[in-house]
């Protein structure tokens, strides 16, 4: 048995399954996915309410409290329930090279944004992240190249503490991105995903070719519909965001191209070498905002 602990938003659940598939794959061994956070009793946040996030997707494993099946570590008493082994995750999303020799019978607790840890699943994991329902989402037709653009604000804008840490992308990486993007395969077709339409429309006009998919975070259940847009799309500009990222990654394109921000985080004590495939190209973000210094308080990774 291999089991993960579910937390964060889709993005981050889906790298937690990500790391948890491929190890039971390694061991052939049962995927026990632990929504004790998401429910509330592991953890959580309390300015919104998290939920599990992966019914979208054609996978098959048990969504259960962990304590329901096994339990971690020694205990004073006897039981029937497996024991597991728990790895955790290092400060900071550093690198953790036990993860992939780990034993079978061990619990993960951690984010694992790390490709290292799920490269030799990928085949496994694409047919688990197929999506279950075509999208409900509608663009007009094009016969240009399709660019997914990923805006993200929300509480990256209205929590001081999340915007210390990620920030926001500025006008000007986008830009460079598109530019970026125009000189190699033409004119193109923007499709912008955003949760702040109103910046959008003031910001990002000048980029012409441009269809807004506006949703709130609260809009959760056309998140999935959205990814599954994105994906579709030939070519990816991300937002430091996990949701962008694995929308870049399911896209089947073999010829996509993929540009991510330059640095992910902004506290540079967060691993972000290991984060992004060698193949997507990095583009630096605004100067001022790289240059901020680390923050001294741990936090969870957004989606």
């Amino acid at each position: 048995m291999i089991a993960v602990q579910l937390s964060g938003g889709m993005g981050n659940q889906m790298f937690q399954y990500a790391a948890g598939r491929a190890l039971a794959m390694r061991h052939d061994a049962e995927l026990i996915l632990d929504s004790s956070w998401i429910e509330g009793r592991g953890g959580g946040v309390v300015t919104e309410a998290r939920r599990y996030e992966l019914g979208c997707f054609a996978l098959d494993a048990t969504l259960t409290p962990l304590g329901r099946v096994a339990r971690v570590g020694h205990s004073r008493f006897p039981s029937r329930r497996k024991r597991l082994s728990e790895l955790v995750e290092p400060q900071f999303g550093q690198p953790c090279p036990a993860l992939r020799q780990a034993p079978d019978n061990t619990y993960l607790r951690g984010y694992w944004q790390n490709t290292t840890y799920f490269a030799d699943a990928e085949v496994l994991l694409r047919e688990d992240f197929t999506f279950r329902a075509a999208s409900g989402e509608r663009v007009p037709d094009s016969p240009l190249p399709r660019v997914s653009m990923h805006v993200r604000r929300g509480d990256y804008v209205s929590d001081s503490g999340v915007h210390s840490r990620m920030g926001t992308l500025e006008p000007d990486y986008y830009r460079r991105s598109t530019e970026l993007i125009r000189s190699r395969v033409g004119d193109v077709q923007l499709l912008i995903v955003t949760d702040d339409p109103a910046w959008c429309g003031r910001h990002l006009r000048p980029l012409g070719n441009a269809t807004l998919i506006a949703a709130t975070r609260a809009e959760s259940a056309r998140w999935a519909s959205i990814m599954q847009l994105m994906a579709s799309c030939d070519h990816h500009v991300l937002a430091n965001s996990s949701f962008s990222w694995w929308a870049a990654w399911l896209s089947r394109n073999a010829t996509k191209i993929v540009v991510a921000p330059r640095p992910w985080v902004l506290d540079s004590r967060w691993d972000d070498d290991h984060r992004i495939p060698h193949d997507w190209i990095r583009i630096d973000r605004d100067p001022h905002q790289a240059d901020q210094p680390p923050s001294t308080t741990m936090f969870a990774p957004v989606t």
